[in-house]
């Protein structure tokens, strides 16, 4: 068993190896982020692609380097611009430099150049393994592409689709996958993991509570200083409420630092609010560490304005990868955020 395998994803990579004999060709790991799928899906990869190979340690060294022909991903190229991972390395493969801003959907051409690509016999091995991550930014010609790939894969071909929301696949891809279902682990086993990788006993709590007990997303959180972005949004957001701040200000000012990160949070916490005005004892807040402000606050509370803010944060958080300027989304959000609390001095 590879060592990368988080210990609550072992179960689940033992029945993997052990099933992976039968008959299937492609597989869908599905569950929220910060679960390990990625990880856990690229270990297989390399499982499947070593298998039955007399010198595995060259296969390894292949895959690690990059440079393994039988080894495929798919990724929209957005999400490649700052990476550097393993995954990243692969899909740069399917992009055409020069080509504009880069796309946030995974499109049909690089569909047909896969295609293209795996109608050939392995290199190196039995198999041809192909990644698509994430699995729902396929746009719908990418999908139906992959459709009939899946009815009539080449031969030796194995796919797994990695996705947070499988439920924006077309159920006809979904069908023809295994499902592979990975979710976030108990609590006891999630602190006692942050802890091993050196998060303070301090913060463990409120991180895994902001992550929704996703242990991977946790320690992301930790590592690019979300509690002090935290702290400063929140003070933005309660003077905002209150009609002490400009939120064309404090737009400008969060679209200075991370723009997708600050509105997932504003989308978290006004779930917690809308959380504890409905529920006397309202339990897995993400922010667990602010009830009593929240309490304070759910009475004086414009409901309608809540509920209308909290549907365009999850309309906002898709705009944010397409061509709509960042800026405007922000500004909407914090606008139609002011308005929730229109009572409070009453």
């Amino acid at each position: 068993m590879s060592e990368s395998i988080h210990p609550w994803n072992r179960a689940m990579w033992e029945t993997l190896t052990q099933q992976c004999e039968r008959s299937t060709h492609a597989w869908l790991f599905k569950g929220p982020q910060g679960v390990g799928k990625t990880v856990i899906a690229i270990q297989f990869a390399l499982h499947l692609l070593a298998k039955d190979v007399a010198d595995s340690a060259k296969i390894h060294r292949l895959f690690t380097a990059g440079s393994h022909p039988d080894f495929h991903v798919l990724m929209p190229e957005q999400r490649c611009v700052d990476g550097g991972g393993v995954l990243e390395q692969y899909a740069v493969r399917y992009f055409k430099a020069g080509k504009g801003k880069p796309k946030s959907v995974i499109s049909v051409d690089q569909i047909r150049q896969l295609i293209e690509r795996v109608s050939t016999r392995a290199h190196t091995g039995a198999n041809k393994c192909v990644i698509i991550s994430p699995a729902e930014c396929m746009n719908a010609n990418a999908a139906n592409a992959l459709l009939k790939v899946l009815e009539e894969p080449p031969e030796r071909t194995l796919f797994l689709l990695v996705s947070a929301m499988p439920q924006q696949l077309p159920a006809t891809i979904i069908s023809r996958c295994s499902p592979v279902d990975l979710r976030a682990p108990d609590k006891d086993t999630a602190r006692a993991w942050l802890r091993d990788q050196g998060l303070p006993d301090a913060n463990v709590e409120v991180l895994l509570a902001l992550a929704g007990g996703a242990p991977l997303r946790a320690r992301r959180l930790h590592e690019t200083g979300f509690l002090e972005h935290r702290r400063e949004w929140m003070s933005d957001v309660l003077k905002l409420m209150e009609d002490h701040q400009d939120p064309l200000e404090v737009a400008a000012k969060w679209n200075r630092s991370d723009t997708p990160m600050a509105i997932d949070w504003l989308h978290r916490f006004v779930v917690d609010l809308t959380r504890v005005v409905f529920c006397e004892h309202a339990e897995n807040l993400y922010n667990p560490d602010v009830r009593g402000r929240l309490q304070d606050l759910k009475k004086r509370i414009n409901v309608t304005a809540l509920f209308d803010l909290s549907d365009r944060l999850g309309r906002g958080k898709q705009l944010l990868e397409s061509p709509v300027d960042q800026d405007l989304i922000m500004e909407d959000l914090l606008i139609r955020l002011g308005k929730i609390g229109v009572n409070l001095q009453q």
